[in-house]
């Protein structure tokens, strides 16, 4: 095999690899045991994403609420008009950001991701934690 071949087969495999990560499917998962399999989000690549049938506000400080309960120590905010980006590290120092999307009135989507991979089912947590603060006021 040339080295011209080879560099042909190496870019057309990481391409390749790229287009599956990318194109993964969205795996639908069940969030709150305690609601009962009621609640559901998305996990694609990297991030758990939800939506959440209340105002951006009400979700913002939910979220910072869950993340202080859990014991997550929160480093920045960054507000933006139709979005907000929660920034927090956990012990081992991996990031975790939460970015909540304004989608209509009363309607919020929410992003969690852990690290640079992901993490599920620590994500899961995180909304589970963030609805039952919603589901209590």
């Amino acid at each position: 095999m040339t080295v011209s071949n080879l560099c042909n087969f190496s870019s057309l495999s990481l391409v390749l690899i790229l287009t599956i990560l990318l194109s993964a499917c969205q795996t639908p998962v069940s969030v709150n045991p305690k609601q009962h399999g009621g609640a559901t989000a998305k996990y694609q690549i990297n991030s758990l994403t939800a939506e959440l049938e209340t105002d951006m506000d009400t979700v913002f400080r939910a979220s910072i609420q869950a993340l202080d309960v859990l014991g997550y120590f929160r480093t920045g905010e960054v507000h933006e008009e139709q979005s907000i980006t929660i920034f927090s590290r956990k012990v081992g120092d991996e990031k975790i950001f939460v970015q909540i999307f304004q989608e209509a009135d009363e309607k919020v989507l929410i992003h969690i991701r852990i690290g640079i991979f992901g993490n599920l089912p620590e994500s899961q947590t995180i909304l589970a934690e963030i609805q039952d603060i919603i589901m209590n006021q």
